[in-house]
């Protein structure tokens, strides 16, 4: 009877754990975003339903995780994949070079000789004209779009699956940071710039009704300014209500929101979608399977909602051997 008592009011032992590890996590979005948060009283309490409707969201996102690509030398042979994503061998070195988690993994030797990590690139789609057979017929200027891979990472270097999975989860909470840090950011960036064409204006505006004055606006935006003051005034009466819900939002009460709402929306934020891609080795485009075509399965983070950031993501193994041979043979490029 006492134990349902005290775990109704939270006061049993879990129910404290579940609040200092809540706690915790609320601090460490503080420290990540804006640490002016803590000026306003009772942000842990603001916050604290949103943190839980965003750690339920994050346990549950899909993670189909197909089966890791294998990167090494013997990939490119076997795994048509490989050539889809990297240039060649020494781009792919380039890539496991580049992690210092990987460099890290592999110098314990308690980690063992393999490595299952998570590769994150940058997609992107260009269109062209090209030729292709259609109806057994050659045809020109057949408009193509062909994918590529940059910006390749290597992260979160594991012992096994299992343990990939349980770092994917944790590095998700930090990526909603990242979110939200950026959202603050580009806020910062939008109330700058519209404070600095309203002084602009202005200017211009005092300068249109005083005839015997000249200024010389040197400002290091050279967008034009209207011409005359209906126009000045026209323009400032536009961009005056987006300033001020600028300056709101960036107040300690709007920080406190714009933090709150995204922690209650946060499938509007960062969500995974699921790609399957159809390219020839050439890395154009297919409608469909086909003996030309090699089917390319990822999972694509959305991170943001103005401006959003988008990454390719895949998990991958890497074996001590296989680095090796890899700097054996490309070492010296």
């Amino acid at each position: 009877m006492l134990g349902r008592l005290l775990q109704r009011w939270g006061l049993d032992a879990e129910s404290r754990q579940q609040q200092r590890e809540l706690t915790q996590a609320i601090e460490s979005l503080v420290d990540g975003t804006d640490k002016r948060l803590r000026l306003s009283p009772g942000y842990l309490d603001a916050l604290a339903p949103g943190m839980r409707v965003t750690q339920a969201y994050l346990a549950e996102l899909p993670s189909r995780m197909p089966e890791p690509l294998a990167l090494s030398l013997r990939g490119f042979a076997q795994d048509p994949r490989l050539g889809l994503l990297f240039s060649g061998p020494a781009s792919l070195l380039s890539c496991l070079r580049q992690s210092e988690a990987l460099r890290n993994f592999f110098l314990s030797a308690s980690q063992g000789d393999e490595a299952w990590a998570l590769l994150s690139m940058a997609r992107s789609e260009t269109g062209r004209l090209g030729v292709a057979m259609e109806g057994g017929e050659l045809r020109r200027e057949v408009p193509q779009q062909v994918v590529s891979f940059d910006g390749h990472r290597l992260a979160m270097p594991c012992a096994s699956r299992e343990l990939l999975l349980e770092s994917s989860a944790r590095r998700s909470e930090e990526m909603l940071v990242t979110v939200i840090a950026r959202r603050l950011s580009l806020l910062e960036q939008l109330r700058q710039t519209l404070d600095n064409e309203m002084s602009r204006l202005q200017l211009r505006l005092s300068v249109l009704r005083c005839e015997a004055g000249t200024v010389v606006d040197g400002s290091s935006d050279g967008s034009p300014l209207p011409d005359t003051c209906e126009g000045v005034q026209r323009r400032m009466a536009e961009i005056e209500p987006q300033l001020r819900e600028a300056r709101g939002a960036l107040s300690l009460e709007g920080l406190l929101e714009t933090v709150r709402h995204v922690l209650e929306h946060p499938a509007e934020y960062f969500r995974l979608e699921w790609r399957t891609l159809y390219l020839n080795r050439m890395g154009i485009k297919q409608d469909a399977p086909g003996e030309d075509a090699t089917e390319l399965e990822f999972e694509e983070l959305v991170l943001g909602q103005a401006q959003p950031l988008r990454r390719a993501l895949m998990p991958v193994r890497v074996t001590r051997q296989a680095l090796a041979e890899l700097e054996r043979e490309f070492g010296s490029d």
